[in-house]
């Protein structure tokens, strides 16, 4: 096979090309001086003092408070659990402080809809604890209505016993489970 002496004249262009762009080059070198760099000072006026930088202007920025959630709400436990004794429905001095502070959390939160739970320990029949779980939740909720809650908003129910909040079944047990507890709804 021959070969023409333009296509000869290529390849060699090519390889030329291809060897001279492939050399490493060799590294710069940059002059060493042998006088060590003195610092720079600069000179200040001695009667000027240094000027404060400008403050940002003024602004009048509205800040709109964030809410709970309701679920928040109900896990912050702002609306406080009362406790009754063993088969009474009656309010008693402890409650009472509890609830005020509940009614006062109501009357500035209107907006809210709030059931009242009545529940009993596991004592006594079922029929017997419903009922008595709706005493609890209804004799509340009167009691907030008295101080000043909106009763359109408060919903009483009775859980009687379905609902321990302590499955235990000793007297400590039991004082936990008679109660009365707050969702709010929406």
């Amino acid at each position: 096979m021959k070969m023409s002496r333009v296509t000869a004249l290529a390849i060699v262009a090519a390889l030329t090309l291809a060897a001279s762009g492939c050399k490493k080059k060799a590294p710069e070198t940059v002059p060493q001086t042998t006088a060590s760099p003195t610092p720079i000072e600069e000179s200040k006026p001695a009667d000027t003092a240094p000027t404060a930088a400008e403050p940002f202007p003024p602004q009048n920025v509205q800040t709109t408070p964030v809410e709970q959630s309701i679920d928040d709400l109900n896990r912050a436990g702002v609306l406080k659990t009362i406790y009754f004794a063993y088969d009474s429905n009656d309010i008693d001095q402890a409650a009472t402080a509890i609830l005020q502070g509940n009614a006062t959390w109501l009357k500035g939160h209107a907006k809210y809809n709030v059931e009242v739970g009545g529940h009993c320990d596991e004592r006594g029949s079922i029929g017997y604890n419903v009922a008595l779980g709706d005493r609890r939740a209804n004799a509340v909720k009167s009691y907030l209505v008295s101080l000043g809650a909106d009763g359109s908003k408060l919903v009483a129910v009775s859980y009687g016993e379905e609902k321990p909040a302590d499955p235990g079944h000793e007297e400590a047990a039991f004082a936990k489970n008679r109660r009365a507890e707050f969702t709010i709804k929406p």
